[in-house]
């Protein structure tokens, strides 16, 4: 009788598994590696998505510097909203678009500027889009931007999001994704930051592809484009708030020049108030290496603390640059508001009279390489 019941279980178990019931077929969609956000002439919203070709990916004689063997192809949709224009794409294509693989979201720069708050409410609220998706900022006409011929990738999307993520090798960049966008614009600071790419050709020669290059960084202060971060400047920001990785500091000294690759890094900030203003300490301990030497003086004790004093003074120079910049645009980029809010409950006002920042920096070199005396 037990097995029976058992037997009997086995048979009514296909009755209550209904199987992928909102599958989509890969022939029936459009894979979206990238989209693309701007507004035509009319003030209607473009939209323009970089879709996969899956012909073309599972072919051996898949070549990234021929445009006809991309793995991808574009196309644009127009429409009165975003949710409109992405439903009008259907106008165009006799396949739905698919979202949940898409990788970059590019903004278009005077969109930016007039403020981008409203265009991503659909990317956060709606439940088929990506919020880990990478969020970018460009000057470029976006149709050409998205349509590059890549050397190296035949997803010009996945080349582009590997060149965000080598921050880590840089130290002059940051990646943002959309929901830390969105975290970082919902601070008591109000300011974010995101990657500013262009691309180039690889040689002065005139070329069919084109490389991805982060120029700049954006800064958004309430959702709105406020101004631009140099490589230098950036460095500052991610020293600031506890975010470098790896990175180069050529140090040039009357003996030569020296450069030093960051190893590990740590950095804190503690803030004091006092007769009304904010005083701010930052610490900074980073350990180096010597990679590159430029000079006909021998590693010394002396020479050594001389390499240290100066690396200590090029770190508050790009603190103090990017401090510099955030007064000149009255963005709080370096977030000392969220810091002041969670000491004091109380709003900082962000001013240079009211602000005061310390920096100490403690470097050491631990290693200088295979090369002897």
């Amino acid at each position: 009788m037990k097995k029976f019941v058992i037997f009997l279980f086995i048979l009514l178990i296909p009755v209550f598994l209904t199987g992928c019931w909102n599958r989509r077929e890969l022939n029936d969609i459009l894979i979206i590696q990238a989209v693309g956000i701007d507004k035509n002439r009319s003030g209607e919203f473009k939209l323009t998505y970089q879709v996969l070709k899956p012909k073309v990916l599972k072919s051996p004689l898949n070549l990234p510097s021929s445009p006809q063997q991309k793995g991808v192809w574009c196309f644009s949709s127009t429409g009165k909203s975003i949710f409109d224009a992405i439903r009008n794409a259907t106008l165009s294509s006799d396949k739905k678009l698919f979202w949940a693989h898409n990788k970059i979201i590019v903004i278009n720069e005077k969109m930016a500027k007039q403020g981008i708050k409203d265009v991503l409410d659909i990317l956060l609220r709606d439940h088929e889009m990506r919020s880990d998706a990478y969020l970018i900022v460009t000057s470029q006409d976006i149709e050409k931007f998205l349509d590059t011929t890549s050397p190296i990738e035949s997803i010009p999307a996945k080349e582009l999001e590997n060149v965000i993520k080598n921050y880590f090798a840089n130290a002059k960049t940051f990646p943002v994704r959309l929901y830390e966008f969105q975290k970082m614009s919902n601070t008591k600071s109000k300011t974010a930051v995101v990657p500013f790419v262009t691309t180039k050709s690889p040689l002065k020669q005139s070329s069919q592809t084109q490389m991805f290059y982060i120029e700049k960084m954006a800064i958004f202060n309430n959702y709105k484009l406020a101004g631009y971060l140099t490589h230098q400047q950036m460095r500052g920001f991610l020293w600031a708030t506890g975010k470098i990785k790896s990175g180069i500091y050529p140090i040039k000294l009357r003996e030569g020049l020296f450069s030093l690759e960051l190893i590990q890094n740590s950095s804190t900030i503690d803030v004091n108030r006092k007769d009304g203003k904010a005083f701010f300490t930052l610490r900074i301990i980073t350990e180096t290496n010597l990679g590159e030497k430029h000079s006909n003086s021998l590693i010394s004790s002396s020479l050594i603390e001389k390499i240290k004093k100066e690396l200590s003074k090029s770190i508050k120079n790009d603190i103090q640059n990017t401090l510099k910049k955030s007064f000149e645009l009255n963005c709080d980029i370096l977030h000392l508001g969220d810091i002041y809010y969670s000491s004091y409950k109380k709003p900082l006002k962000f001013d240079k009279n009211s602000i005061s920042v310390s920096i100490v920096v403690k470097p050491f070199i631990r290693r200088f390489g295979m090369m002897k005396e």
